[in-house]
């Protein structure tokens, strides 16, 4: 068995490889139990049955070369021409059974890793985990890379060495009793004696086996590990180059383009370092795997050759069990000929459990201090005492306290960096640190447009209603009211309308979103920065009157704000500490106080 020790960087307590294997195998063996059940094991046992029968092929194919080498040796014409009209149907049959292996194999692996990657995906975009994953201190890595990629190099090599582990243990039972058969036993003289060794081709081929095994094991024992470290090094790389995509305005417009040429100078220097190291370990690997190359033909050609000498053995068994020689050479020697995939596999593997595990964590109860979301007994949205701290307890924003009736708009005011992204992602459930108790109406529908809504590539109907429902006279309708009626008539065109839509139009089409969604709590966060005021004000009002009933919460600086709200509240940073007071500088700390302020 394979033994890593820890990448740079990485704890002193990372799982076994034996840990990882099976903590993997109990990721994505599902794909054998469920829905998916019977296409898994049809595809396995097809495999499984193709590989079983390749080895009885090659079986054949041996005994046929002892056969025609007979032939020829013996100079018997008809025994050599039938063997020369059978080889091209065995021809045929190890063809067909090369392709069957393939098709099934490859088909075998598609769909495993398409459920390995369905689970992860879904876990990891699920219930906003994301986003939740990104505010704790537990995410690892580049998640998107290890579901893009760790997933096809754990799933795809995995299928690999099943069918090799398979194929060289009917492999070494087969092969072995040509050995054991044709070889026999060899009588060497020592002085007045003799000494017989019984099957001595399977003791040399099995001690030739452990030997050059154990030389591998010993000397790459280190290589998982500088594959892991290369495989992190990759991601860092990548994640480097897509930061310069995602943020290639601000960094043209700021002329910055030679500190971030640095940074990945500097990413790709500890990349090459690694590789380096890894190419020396592979190096040092390459001197016994060569030399074992050169040697496994030979040798069972020099232990045979005594007994040919001899008349013991016929040049037919010579070249039998010089080809059953090498073919348990291969089996035995699997690890050796997988050393590398095993090391990369392990690798891939670790980083797929390290981020299931970071999604299981998502789940667990919350932390001790932790805000309380309840659900309101009278409609009302309500904050009683809230406190936000970030994950290391320091405090953001202090006795948060109001309550809304529905139907009431609070225009929230303040300076940026007080808090008030956490407030949001709090009333949306996403944020966990604080104390208090956040009261929401009952079965509430909670929708924040923000700033500037992200719009996934697709069609402008997935983008409005993202659970397709709706029909099409409704969402065009949606579009003419918020002043896209251009768009109405692409409502089905597939185009990556982040990049075609301005920020105001963007703005637009989130509000038509927010009103589509139907929710009974709609937080606006800077929404409608990008438009004029009056048209901000009209768009807000249609969309009020579109869900009367709603809670709305107006973020932001816009003047008019004041004009369209019911209810007015100030966040302001008192001792370092941002509290909530009503405009005209009061305290606001109590529901009770705070709702008679704000009527």
């Amino acid at each position: 068995m394979l033994r890593s020790v820890e990448a740079p960087g990485v704890a002193d307590s990372l799982p076994s490889d034996r840990q990882v294997a099976w903590r993997f195998a109990g990721l994505t063996g599902g794909f054998w139990r469920g829905a998916t059940s019977g296409k898994a094991w049809f595809w396995t046992l097809s495999l499984a049955a193709s590989i079983i029968f390749s080895v009885f092929v090659n079986v054949t194919v041996n005994r046929w070369n002892g056969w025609f080498f007979d032939a020829l040796e013996k100079k018997d014409t008809e025994s050599a021409l039938t063997a020369m009209a059978v080889f091209p149907v065995l021809a045929v049959i190890v063809a067909g059974i090369g392709v069957v292996i393939l098709v099934t194999r490859e088909t075998l692996q598609v769909h495993w890793r398409q459920w390995v990657t369905a689970k992860l995906a879904d876990g990891w975009i699920g219930e906003r985990r994301f986003f939740r994953l990104g505010l704790s201190n537990d995410e690892p890595a580049n998640p998107e890379y290890r579901i893009a990629d760790d997933v096809r190099w754990a799933t795809e090599p995995l299928v690999d060495f099943a069918i090799g582990l398979l194929s060289a243990f009917i492999t070494i039972v087969m092969f072995i009793e040509i050995l054991w058969e044709i070889g026999g036993a060899l009588t060497i003289p020592v002085g007045s004696r003799a000494i017989t060794i019984p099957a001595y081709l399977v003791l040399a081929a099995i001690l030739y086996a452990v030997l050059v095994s154990l030389l591998i094991t010993v000397v790459g024992r280190r290589l998982p590990r500088l594959v892991a470290a290369r495989n992190e090094g990759e991601a860092k790389l990548r994640f480097a180059l897509m930061r310069i995509r995602d943020h290639g305005e601000p960094i043209a417009l700021a002329r910055a383009e030679a500190g971030e040429r640095r940074a990945v100078a500097r990413t790709y220097d500890s990349l090459a370092q690694r590789w380096l190291a890894m190419i020396r370990q592979r190096g040092r690997l390459t001197w016994i795997t060569n030399g074992s190359g050169a040697l496994v033909p030979v040798v069972p050609l020099l232990l045979a050759a005594p007994k040919y000498l001899s008349g013991e053995m016929s040049l037919g068994g010579v070249v039998q069990v010089a080809a059953a020689f090498v073919a348990v050479q291969n089996a035995f020697n699997w690890v050796l000929d997988n050393f590398m995939r095993i090391a990369e596999w392990l690798a891939a593997a670790r980083r797929v459990n390290e981020l299931a595990d970071a999604l299981d964590r998502v789940e667990l109860s919350p932390p001790d201090d932790h805000l309380s979301v309840k659900q309101s007994p009278d409609a009302q949205l309500c904050l009683a005492d809230v406190t936000l701290t970030d994950r290391d307890g320091r405090n953001l924003a202090a006795d948060l306290s109001f309550s809304l009736p529905a139907g009431a708009t609070l225009h929230l005011s303040g300076e940026l960096g007080l808090g008030k992204s956490a407030l949001i992602q709090a009333l949306a459930g996403l944020w966990p640190w604080g104390r208090g108790e956040i009261s929401l109406p009952e079965g509430a529908r909670v929708t924040v447009v923000p700033h500037s809504l992200h719009l996934s590539e697709g069609s402008l109907r997935t983008i409005l209603d993202t659970a397709l429902t709706r029909p099409g006279d409704a969402l065009a309708d949606a579009l003419r009211r918020y002043g896209l009626s251009p768009l109405a008539a692409s409502l089905d065109e597939h185009r990556d309308w982040d990049k075609l839509l301005a920020t105001g139009d963007r703005q637009r089409l989130a509000l038509a979103r927010a009103e589509l969604e139907a929710p009974d709590v709609l937080l606006l966060d800077e929404s409608t920065s990008a438009l004029e005021i009056d048209t901000a004000l009209e768009l807000i009002a249609e969309l009020r009157a579109a869900r009367p009933g709603a809670i709305v919460l107006l973020m932001g600086q816009s003047p008019g704000f004041a004009e369209a709200a019911s209810h007015h509240l100030v966040m302001k940073r008192a001792g370092g500490v941002t509290r909530m007071a009503n405009p005209d500088g009061t305290s606001a700390l109590r529901a009770g106080a705070v709702e008679r302020g704000l009527t």
